[in-house]
């Protein structure tokens, strides 16, 4: 059953509108146009009301931000658990720059209870299981977690702020604007939300409020790589194996007859299992068909249907290959190539593998419409895309959520800096509006760099 839609109204708007017209029934004045009696601006109309859409660690982390400064927030998220989707549930390595994000959100410290250090990286000849150490170049050691746990640390420090709200199971369906710049926010329940100031799209690479707008949109392109990932997990890691970093494990390169066109990321984890991620270079497909992602929907259908579209393709590569089979051909391929680490792992891990889509990236561009520059940001300010929503990449390098968490950051810096400018202590409309703008053309500069190198990692 399609629930009707409900507008919803701020209640600074439902009391002036039943106070001004309590007034006219009371003084019985037909002079006054009712016009003329919604007129004269009230202090609470300039406080900005905004809508997250997405409650992922950067939706999460931009409502604590938010929250900081006075301005009220409501995070609408679809999945009703963190883990809802299996897509999603990927180990993560937190740098510098994701540390950083999280101090500010005053979220650190329990991210480093929650997971574990990384101080260095190791490498395994697939074929000896010799293994390699390489320290890490940042001076600070990383931070090992799952993107779930990852979410739940974020989610008890905001889910307790007076100026946060949460929705669990219902996302962003689109947003709409008026002539004026007011923004209604209709959600996938049905439920509409009338007169929102300000909307930040934290919904991921097939944003809903990307989609919404054409200004934002228009510059929005999704970039195929070659390359793709098979993901498994498991109950146990290796024998000997540490806590203190990741393993890579690479086919032998003296070894002329297998060529150098996959290799394994495995991340221990803090429950004693390790999550596994295949990285593999299109040629592989020649060699192994049945690693071929068949069911990949043609260039103009990517992303249509979001993170649902993404485990339903996921569920029917399942079916259509039978999770027995691909376990099979796993477990026959990688005691071929890499026999020292298929000797290492439990055969469990071959039954929880999934054949992900093609790496895509999302590549933003100056419109067709006079602008010279990218923006993540609506001409008028009153809309920001943060996260993967403005600037999703590859997963190659790592630097997808640590960036996303960087720009909740840098689109909060850039609203304190304009209230600093203007001297306020509580921000205005305006101020949030002039933030966003701010935000939308400084960032693409940081990030798109990042992209580009890690979408060529995937291209070789």
């Amino acid at each position: 059953m399609i629930k009707p839609a409900i507008c919803r109204t701020p209640k600074w708007r439902a009391f002036r509108a039943s106070g001004a017209l309590l007034l006219l029934l009371v003084l019985g004045s037909p002079k006054i146009p009712i016009s003329q009696a919604f007129a004269t601006p009230t202090p609470t109309q300039t406080q900005p009301n905004v809508i997250i859409s997405g409650g992922g660690p950067a939706g999460l982390l931009v409502s604590i931000l938010l929250n900081n400064i006075g301005i009220k927030s409501t995070v609408f998220e679809e999945a009703r658990d963190p883990d809802e989707w299996s897509s999603k549930s990927y180990a993560m390595s937190l740098n510098d720059r994701g540390k950083a994000a999280l101090d500010a959100g005053g979220c650190l410290e329990s991210v480093i209870r929650a997971g574990n250090e990384k101080l260095c990286n190791y490498f395994v000849d697939g074929s000896t299981g010799a293994v390699q150490t390489i320290p890490r170049k940042e001076p600070t050691p990383g931070i090992g977690i799952s993107r779930p746990l990852l979410v739940e640390c974020i989610e008890n420090v905001a889910k307790d702020l007076p100026h946060v709200t949460l929705r669990r199971g219902v996302g962003v369906a689109r947003v709409t604007e008026d002539d004026g710049g007011e923004l209604t926010v209709h959600l996938e329940d049905g439920e509409v939300i009338c007169h929102v100031s300000h909307v930040v799209g934290a919904d991921g690479k097939w944003s809903k409020v990307r989609q919404s707008l054409p200004s934002l949109n228009s510059q929005a392109k999704l970039v195929s790589c070659t390359g793709f990932g098979v993901l498994m997990c498991g109950d146990s890691a290796p024998e000997g194996w540490k806590m203190d970093g990741s393993y890579v494990i690479f086919p032998p390169k003296e070894d002329e007859s297998i060529p150098q066109d996959f290799y394994i990321i495995a991340s221990p984890l803090m429950n004693g299992g390790m999550a596994l991620a295949m990285v593999c270079l299109d040629g592989i497909t020649q060699r192994y068909p049945w690693l071929r992602p068949e069911a990949n929907p043609k260039p103009k259908d990517v992303g249509k249907g979001g993170w649902k579209a993404e485990t339903s393709l996921e569920e029917t590569l399942q079916l259509e290959s039978t999770v027995d089979d691909l376990s099979e051909n796993l477990d026959k391929m990688l005691q071929e190539t890499v026999p020292a680490f298929h000797a290492a792992i439990d055969k469990s891990f071959y039954k929880t593998a999934r054949i992900q889509q093609r790496a895509t990236w999302l590549q933003m561009s100056a419109d067709k419409k006079g602008k010279e520059k990218v923006s993540y940001s609506t001409d008028k300010g009153n809309v920001a895309l943060i996260g993967d929503a403005a600037h999703a990449m590859t997963a190659s390098m790592g630097e997808g959520g640590n960036c996303a968490m960087e720009s909740a950051v840098k689109l909060v810096d850039a609203v304190c800096s304009i209230m600093k400018e203007k001297g306020e202590t509580s921000c205005s409309v305006d101020s949030l509006n002039a933030g966003f703008i701010k935000y939308g053309m400084s960032r693409p500069k940081d990030v798109q760099p990042i992209q580009e190198m890690s979408a060529a990692r995937n291209n070789k």
